[in-house]
């Protein structure tokens, strides 16, 4: 497409924030334009819940806002007047219809996030808002005459040799571009640089709701085997620093899965502090000790001629039964009624803490989401606007706010989005 040399309205990055954004702000009287360096609109958005987009959280606001942490206070306002009926609602409308799963996350009924990119796409093209691809923003400046200059590489990425550098104007942009979660979608943390040219404060970034390494070969003997109702607890020294409980899963190179997830931007920072981390899990969460003591007691007494490897079997999951014959270093074939006391408490503490050191944690190509971004204190939490550049708004992922799984940070990029563009 031809650009033009002026715009009212310039969003760069055509993610769920970005394109929101272009809709509120729409009026037929203004020159409005997307802006997106890849070769498609909406890439991370049409991967997201594992390709069924786990769009929000049906949780009351102050739980909602809880899962973001200290800085959730900032999207109090943006909740407030978009929140999850209202962003289910608003797709509704747009064609998409909802499925409420346990854990109260919406997806949409067919679980294809491609119809919630296609929607907000189709609003975009109705409204006749041009969407220009393969256009990377490298600079932008502000002018005397309070208009912003945005200096793009047009197909950069793409077609090398043809490559084009083009200047053009705006009396307002909104930066959506992501954080830099998953970079072959886009979002490599080109934004954060553009921000800090405009004198925006960057808050260290780091990865989030990402899979943990773990040392030992202990996962990799146990990979593809997913564990439900179980608790993981992370360690550090002699301090419990936080824990989920549900479903989580081994792999080649340590533990992913939903609460691991959820446990990984607690692990990350102690990680990066220089800490010692671990990670236990309880087996057994819906027993205290005593009563996982009396089950083994009660199975060794009702099967006393069985070998050990027959009461693991009757505890675990297959796969887990061979490596805590390992641990325990009691043999597969030693008769229950010979187990003594001491072989049952190491057994009985296995089965409530079975733990792993961490190593390290995977990198931004494989989080979901970026923590850290642009200092909410410089933001305006009631229009998104910079309060140090006059005409600068942000929305999504970009703004230093991020939550754990389960439909939260999807919401917030809609939420802070739909603000900015109604500002």
């Amino acid at each position: 497409m031809m650009l033009q040399n002026q715009y009212d309205i310039i969003i760069i990055g055509a993610g769920p924030a970005g394109l929101i954004a272009a809709i509120e702000s729409y009026k037929s009287s203004e020159k409005i334009l997307i802006l997106e360096k890849m070769h498609n609109p909406a890439l991370k958005l049409r991967i997201s819940g594992k390709g069924r987009c786990n769009i929000t959280n049906n949780a009351v606001l102050e739980d909602f806002i809880s899962h973001f942490g200290k800085n959730g206070r900032f999207l109090k306002f943006a909740f407030a007047n978009f929140f999850n009926t209202d962003l289910i609602k608003y797709f509704e409308k747009l064609g998409v219809q909802f499925k409420l799963e346990r854990g109260e996350r919406y997806f949409p009924k067919n679980d294809d996030a491609g119809e919630i990119a296609k929607a907000l796409l189709n609003k975009v093209k109705l409204l006749n808002i041009p969407i220009s691809t393969n256009s990377e923003v490298i600079n932008i400046t502000k002018l005397p005459d309070k208009k912003f200059t945005i200096t793009i590489n047009k197909n950069a990425k793409h077609i090398q040799k043809n490559a084009q550098r083009i200047q053009i104007k705006a009396d307002k942009i909104v930066l959506a571009t992501g954080g830099k979660s998953y970079p072959r979608t886009g979002s490599t943390g080109a934004g954060f640089k553009l921000a800090s040219q405009l004198g925006h404060t960057i808050t260290p970034i780091s990865p989030s709701i990402v899979p943990i390494e773990i040392k030992g070969n202990a996962a990799k003997k146990l990979q593809g085997l997913s564990l439900k109702n179980v608790k993981a607890q992370v360690w550090c020294g002699n301090k419990k620093a936080d824990e989920r409980f549900g479903e989580m899963l081994f792999t080649d190179f340590g533990l992913s899965g939903p609460i691991i997830l959820s446990l990984s931007k607690t692990v990350v920072k102690l990680v990066d502090d220089k800490e010692k981390v671990f990670i236990s899990i309880d087996l057994k969460p819906a027993l205290d000790h005593k009563m996982v003591e009396r089950r083994i007691i009660r199975e060794i007494t009702e099967h006393s001629k069985q070998g050990f490897k027959h009461l693991l079997k009757k505890l675990l999951p297959g796969k887990l039964v061979s490596v805590f014959i390992k641990k325990l270093k009691i043999s597969e074939e030693k008769q229950l009624n010979q187990i003594n006391s001491e072989e049952r408490r190491k057994l009985r503490m296995l089965l409530k803490e079975f733990q792993f050191e961490v190593a390290g944690y995977r990198s931004f190509n494989h989080a979901i989401v970026t923590s850290g971004g642009i200092c909410i204190k410089e933001i305006n939490p009631q229009t998104m606007e910079s309060k140090l550049v006059k005409g600068l708004y942000f929305a999504g992922e970009i703004i230093d706010v991020d939550a754990d799984t389960g439909g939260f940070n999807l919401q917030a990029a809609f939420s802070t989005g739909w603000v900015a563009g109604r500002s």
